[in-house]
């Protein structure tokens, strides 16, 4: 008869520890943190592998000690989406730009929310200030309104003798009022005129686009995440008008954007999972302070630029983070 060495019955034991402890982990509810993007997988993709990344780098695997489930979702049906996810309580939900912070702000007062990425979000009513958001909302923030003129600033060092352009806003952007405001009263000094032209949906911005080709403003300038979900066809539409763009969302610039001008929102999603991981481990959203974004990186497009016929001063070059040739 075949007999169990001690060594043996030893090694057996330790085995079937490790599976047990193996089944009950899997048994354990992991927390689950869900993330509601607007755009594709293809657009909003690379932001959401910067969140993971920074999920590791807190060490939370995901699968592992985390739970995380991430949906991207067309402008039109973000609020409807965010709806229906804190209608199951995650134990954190993560979005991306003020709409989609406001429409979180107004699903819970409980779920905790990450923002990774929005405009100011003190200034919106969403926190109640920077240093102490209050409630169940923080994450990062950055100051749309001077952003944009620093935009304009930078087209017309780009195109000195640029005179007339026009802002694409989204009239039912949280953030539009103060982005105007601040461009009317900026734009004298810079040699600017500067007429708006409002979009909310894809119809809208096709019958805006559509008006351009009787006004040919010497740029377009986009400010709302609709122009992010419809940045190709946006750019594409203004290109063929021989319309140059300045935009603000990463990639743009390599989309035919004559320039965009942007945060660093890789960075940004990184450091909103760093705020998840608190979360988790116990730490309040109120007691975590907003970050606002300090890295911009300015993108440069040349290639378009020869293919509008316009040329751009060496100074103003030189002074882009990257050039597109």
């Amino acid at each position: 008869m075949y007999r169990r060495t001690p060594l043996l019955c030893v090694i057996t034991s330790l085995l079937a520890a490790v599976a047990f402890s193996a089944m009950a982990q899997t048994a354990t509810k992991l927390p689950r943190v869900v993330m509601v993007l607007n755009g594709t997988e293809a657009s909003s993709g690379p932001f959401a592998e910067s969140f993971l990344e920074g999920m590791r780098q807190a060490g939370q695997i995901r699968g592992r000690t985390v739970q995380i489930d991430l949906h991207y979702v067309e402008f039109a049906a973000l609020r409807p989406s965010i709806d229906e996810v804190v209608a199951d309580s995650p134990a954190v939900l993560v979005v991306g730009g003020l709409s989609a912070a406001r429409y979180a702000h107004d699903a819970t007062t409980t779920v905790p929310i990450v923002v990774a990425t929005s405009s100011d979000l003190a200034d919106a009513g969403i926190v109640q200030s920077l240093a102490r958001p209050g409630g169940n909302i923080t994450g990062i923030s950055d100051l749309t309104d001077e952003i944009t003129v620093k935009r304009l600033e930078l087209l017309k060092a780009a195109l000195p003798n640029a005179s007339r352009v026009v802002l694409l806003v989204n009239p039912e952007f949280p953030a539009t009022s103060k982005i105007e405001a601040r461009v009317q009263a900026a734009s004298p000094s810079l040699g600017l005129t500067v007429s708006l032209l409002s979009a909310k949906d894809r119809a809208s911005l096709e019958k805006a686009l559509d008006s351009l080709e009787k006004s040919r403003p010497h740029a377009l300038v986009a400010t709302d995440a609709l122009a992010v979900q419809l940045a190709a066809e946006l750019i594409k539409r203004a290109t063929a008008l021989r319309i140059p763009v300045v935009h603000f969302w990463p990639g743009t610039a390599e989309q035919g954007a004559l320039l965009s001008y942007q945060a660093d929102v890789h960075d940004n999603f990184r450091r909103a999972a760093g705020y998840v991981d608190k979360i988790l481990k116990g730490t309040k959203p109120s007691d975590l302070p907003i970050y606002q974004s300090a890295r911009y990186e300015l993108v440069v497009n040349a290639k378009v630029a020869r293919m509008l016929g316009l040329t751009l001063p060496p100074s103003f070059v030189n002074r882009a983070d990257r050039v597109i040739q």
